[in-house]
């Protein structure tokens, strides 16, 4: 019992022992300091569910309201970064508090930062406040829906950004660059219900998501974040079409290893979510095929003019970042 105890504060565990009735029932004491947090007195009824891991998630019963959790910020330069940080961190009131009148421009950034983050809204506003509120309910949005979504998105952007660069379409390459912002949202919104889920057991078990799955999502959702921002450099790489014919051969190459790395990433994203190791597989089979046609593009900028060289230069650099992280998304399918 000794040793217990011990071994109990050094991991930082609360220790019980089980106890057992002359009837043959079971029972565990609670922890005092959880009795008093959650405002519960002698004959509360708690609820009790087993979760896919076999842990016993405890809970009082009925409907619980969730803490609303407040921040306070100042307008400054670092206003949005810090409004980012604290959505992904779970806040959900965020009070911009200034002791002079807040100008025109720190009211737009406002408004440009929630736009930018789903479920913000101003709620509140005078002459020296500002009050923004997050209005999405964490257990009501599934990460695999959200991390799908992003992937279709992110998908129809790499295609869409080759296909801008081999025609010179400068309005559907502004469309790709466009469409960065919406990847950004939801892989914004995806970290702040993964934090949600890893912090809040009751929300996980109502996402149906382990640690684990947590973890894989996150990562997932990073790789197909920087995958989407190759696409956007692609697309801003584009110029019109009038090029010569000595940048056909470059042009085609591009081409082809942008429809490889099309392949590739919707294989790798879909073994992923079903562990399909085929799949994952085919991937890594692909990624030769997707390296050639990029070196046979690379070989081609000794004939580049220079004020096209760094364009191309740019593309290429982004083909083989796009082609490395399809491998590392397939390779995740590996370890769930």
């Amino acid at each position: 019992m000794l040793l217990q105890r011990i071994l109990g504060v050094e991991l930082g565990l609360d220790l019980r022992r089980l106890q057992k009735t002359s009837d043959g029932t079971f029972f565990v004491t609670l922890p005092k300091a959880w009795v008093v947090r959650n405002k519960l007195e002698r004959g509360a009824i708690l609820s009790f569910s087993e979760r896919k891991d076999g842990k016993i998630l405890a809970e009082p019963y009925g409907e619980q309201e969730r803490k609303i959790s407040t921040v306070t910020l100042t307008p400054g330069p670092l206003l949005q970064r810090e409004i980012e940080e604290k959505y992904l961190l779970g806040y959900d009131v965020f009070e911009i508090i200034s002791q002079q009148v807040i100008n025109s421009d720190a009211r737009e950034t406002v408004r440009r930062i929630v736009r930018s983050l789903v479920g913000l809204e101003i709620v509140e506003e005078d002459a020296k406040k500002i009050v923004i509120q997050c209005l999405i309910e964490p257990s009501l949005l599934f990460p695999d829906r959200i991390l799908r979504r992003l992937h279709l998105i992110t998908l129809a952007m790499q295609n869409d950004a080759v296909l801008s660069f081999v025609r010179g379409d400068m309005k559907l390459a502004q469309a790709v660059v466009e469409r960065d912002e919406d990847v950004d949202r939801l892989y914004f919104l995806l970290v702040r219900v993964v934090r949600a889920a890893l912090t809040d057991p009751a929300i996980a078990e109502k996402l149906g998501a382990t640690p684990i799955d947590c973890l894989d999502y996150r990562i997932l959702a990073s790789f197909v974040e920087n995958f989407a921002d190759y696409a956007s450099d692609i697309a801003e790489s584009t110029w019109p079409r009038s090029r010569g014919k000595d940048m056909e051969g470059v042009i085609r190459s591009v081409d082809k290893a942008g429809g490889v790395l099309n392949r590739m990433h919707k294989h790798a994203v879909e073994a992923v979510f079903t562990r399909n190791l085929a799949l994952a597989q085919e991937v890594t089979s692909l990624y030769s095929d997707a390296n050639a046609s990029i070196k046979t593009a690379e070989r081609g900028l000794v004939n580049a003019k220079p004020d096209t060289i760094d364009r191309l230069a740019t593309v290429i650099s982004a083909l083989k970042a796009m082609s490395g992280i399809n491998v590392d998304i397939a390779d995740l399918a590996v370890t769930r």
